[in-house]
């Protein structure tokens, strides 16, 4: 008997801290920024004509999940200022010139944690690569790549199909906007 209460015990500590490993992102892609939203955080600011950002340190989204202030969440809005839908979320290393945060492996094993394990080799910290999981609608990126100058470039992208779709395209009309500025 006593194994038995033991074990659901165990499951049940196993499901609650699991339950309180996502972040609380208030909106989910796709929803227009609200007042709850803006009150919590400030207004997203625009970037690009039809483009909105918001950066916001990670332990204020995900309080449970012991994230640094190293780590941001970039809320991505597409719309108008009165009108406008997240369109995508970034959780960013902001690493210092020795790599320092990403070396802490914290958003690699968030990232594990919620998303799903994924094999880093032998070196988890050697690890120079992405892991993508597409579940339905949504799509989840991790990347690790190391730069040029030695400095890992860490994030986690999450976004679903239709606004993966709508990011691209207003992407690459923002390219091609600028590239006829430069013909003329």
């Amino acid at each position: 008997m006593k194994k038995i209460v033991f074990y659901l015990l165990s499951i049940i500590i196993f499901s609650t801290s699991n339950a309180l490993a996502k972040c609380n992102f208030l909106l989910n892609i796709g929803d227009k920024k609200n007042d709850q939203f803006v009150e919590k955080f400030t207004e997203p600011m625009p970037m690009f004509k039809g483009q909105f950002m918001l950066p916001v340190p990670s332990p204020e989204v995900c309080p449970n999940d012991q994230l640094s202030m190293e780590i941001a969440v970039e809320y991505i809005f597409l719309g108008e200022p009165d009108n406008m839908n997240l369109a995508a979320l970034r959780m960013i290393v902001l690493n210092d010139g020795k790599n320092t945060e990403s070396d802490k492996l914290t958003l690699m094993n968030y990232a594990k944690k919620v998303y799903g394990d994924f094999d880093t080799g032998f070196n988890p910290k050697a690890y120079n690569n992405f892991e993508v999981w597409e579940n339905g609608q949504s799509i989840v990126v991790y990347k690790r790549t190391t730069n040029e100058e030695e400095l890992i470039e860490e994030e986690l992208y999450i976004s679903n199909l239709e606004y993966d779709q709508k990011l691209g395209e207003f992407y690459n009309q923002i390219e091609m906007d600028e590239l006829k500025e430069g013909l003329k």
